[in-house]
């Protein structure tokens, strides 16, 4: 049964996942990147999330609480235990200093991995898809995932305001030792 899915997988679809190793592996290496590119993947990563639950089930209440929730759930959770102090934004450049790690890697797999899976049974035709509890579940575990990449935005964000207003205070600092 593994071959036939296997054979039957479009071509494309390996080609995405080539592509999502690569990208997930270039997450593991530290680099700078600009602030729009850097604020591109986690925002990006929540409109598929929303797009994926349209397309699996349509937008429907139960998903759409559902998906709100884990990404709630998981934005804070991600924010107050993992969120990566490491990061660091330079005003001028308006780029952030982004050190690597393997997690975003993971959680693009999960991703595919889940998407992949749900593809497979919508191709076998399994009666478990229009079940509300998988519904809410799926829902729940997408929401999840946008939460990490939603919970890496912030911590963008607050470490580019952090940069502001550090700026703000060092001007002031030397103006008033000028003076």
């Amino acid at each position: 049964m593994i071959a036939q899915i296997l054979t039957h997988t479009p071509i494309w679809v390996y080609g995405l996942f080539i592509a999502l190793i690569i990208f997930g592996i270039q997450q593991a290496r530290s680099r700078t990147v600009n602030a729009v590119l850097a604020y591109f993947l986690p925002f990006g990563m929540i409109a598929l999330s929303l797009a994926g639950i349209n397309s699996s089930f349509g937008i429907q209440p139960t998903s759409l609480v559902m998906w709100a929730i884990g990404l709630l759930l998981m934005t804070s959770i991600g924010f107050k235990y993992f969120r990566d102090d490491r990061v660091t934004f330079n005003r001028s450049s308006r780029a952030f200093f982004i050190p690597g790690s393997w997690v975003p890697f993971f959680v693009i797999m999960a991703i595919f991995l889940t998407k992949y899976v749900f593809g497979v049974m919508k191709a076998l035709d399994a009666e478990i898809l229009s079940t509300p509890a998988f519904v809410a579940a799926l829902s729940f575990a997408y929401g999840c995932f946008s939460g990490y990449f939603s919970s890496r935005a912030l911590n963008l964000m607050i470490k580019a305001k952090a940069s502001t207003s550090t700026k703000t205070q060092t001007d002031s600092i030397n103006i008033t030792i000028d003076v």
